[in-house]
């Protein structure tokens, strides 16, 4: 099944505006909480797991990894120009987010805290982008 034009998600002001609102405050967070880690799990054992039952434990966390991975891929194929932008910087610090387990937690901390700010941009840029808003004939202001 081809697509024939991108999905729009933040087709109206009032979208947009809360894309930017919560963008905002993921970041601010992100840098305000700068020092405390998270495990990287989805799933966390919160006690020591042994034999079959933490196996099963890993499992559901890489299924649960990959269909999100998934998930977005499909977002972010479905959307284009600063809208991409926008799900990208979103979505970097969560795709990368198992490295930290190989011990990069402060890059991946920096590409997603980078992630988040070109997220901000885009939904700022898409905020201050003047509507191209159609009439009954389906004609644009624009032609």
């Amino acid at each position: 099944m081809t697509q024939s034009h991108p999905t729009v998600l933040l087709a109206t002001r009032v979208r947009t505006a809360a894309a930017l609102g919560l963008t905002v405050l993921v970041f601010a967070n992100t840098i305000l909480h700068w020092g405390q880690t998270k495990s990287g799990w989805l799933l966390s054992t919160g006690f020591v797991l042994h034999g079959w039952l933490l196996w099963v434990l890993m499992a559901a966390n890489v299924f649960f990894y990959c269909f999100a991975c998934w998930i977005v891929f499909w977002f972010i194929r479905g959307t284009a120009g600063p809208e991409r932008f926008f799900m990208v910087g979103w979505c970097t610090g969560f795709v990368l987010s198992p490295l930290k387990l190989l011990g990069w937690t402060g890059v991946i901390k920096h590409i997603g805290a980078v992630g988040l700010a070109v997220a901000l941009l885009a939904s700022l840029a898409l905020l201050l982008k003047p509507l191209d808003v159609a009439d009954s004939s389906g004609r644009t202001d624009a032609t």
